[in-house]
């Protein structure tokens, strides 16, 4: 197994181990991580399959319905990401974990989460509505708050004031290494729905992208989680299994 504050360097923020690094964690407990990352997916398949997807002259069929099923996803998604977070930690110190195990970890939090996802969501749609810039600087600002959420089981905004005093410092860091896995999982998906499209219609195209989201968001949570880690390792000299501790 390889020793993450190794790999990342003492003191350093380095997005290309970090993005290494939760590849690998990742692919150490991938049927696991998938597991996970399916549930927050269910809304979505549902609304591909009920409701259909966007066409010219009808690009929101159902949409009330729609919109109930986004908040769905967006709940479980905050809810699964604590979950993953609590595997990332144990698979980087050479411990397994169970699905079973990690959902529970996750509902542990589920009123915190669910109040943090509430908060999130709307801070960044608002700043992204008034101006793109602010909305994607709170992302940057607020990346490490599931974190936070799960790992010191802190309140809705101590989880996110914390974030800003954990990210402070790294924030154009963090963004590049949002945007480099955004971008990159934005193609690869685009790619998947336009050849799947092509084959089959676009409904089977645009199933194959969600279940492909399934993999996103499980790189995404454990990108978070490492991140978080390595925020604390250079800011307060803290090495995992103190971090992870809180889970025994």
């Amino acid at each position: 197994m390889t020793n993450y504050s190794q790999a990342t360097g003492s003191g350093d923020f380095n997005i290309g181990a970090l993005i290494s690094e939760s590849l690998a964690v990742l692919h150490r407990a991938l049927p696991r991580f998938l597991g996970l990352g399916l549930i927050p997916i269910i809304p979505l398949i549902i609304s591909t399959l009920v409701i259909g997807v966007p066409a010219p002259g009808n690009p929101l069929p159902n949409a009330g319905a729609f919109i109930v099923l986004m908040l769905i996803y967006i709940v479980l998604l905050f809810v699964i990401q604590g979950g993953m977070i609590y595997g990332a930690f144990n698979e980087l110190r050479g411990q397994s974990f169970s699905v079973g195990d990690a959902l529970s970890k996750g509902l542990a939090r589920l009123l915190p989460l669910v109040g943090l996802s509430i908060l999130i969501g709307l801070a960044v749609t608002i700043g992204l509505i008034l101006l793109v810039v602010p909305g994607v600087w709170l992302i940057c600002v607020l990346y490490a708050a599931v974190s936070v959420c799960v790992v010191e089981q802190r309140g809705v905004t101590e989880s996110m004031s914390r974030s800003a005093e954990l990210t402070s410092g790294f924030r154009w860091k963090i963004l590049g290494l949002a945007l480099i896995v955004g971008i990159a999982g934005w193609i690869v998906a685009a790619i998947i729905e336009y050849v799947a499209g092509g084959i089959g219609g676009p409904t089977f195209g645009a199933l194959l992208a969600n279940l492909f989201q399934v993999y996103l968001i499980s790189l995404g949570s454990v990108l978070s989680a490492l991140v978080y880690y390595r925020l604390r390792s250079i800011k307060e000299g803290v090495d995992i299994d103190r971090l992870a501790n809180v889970f025994d």
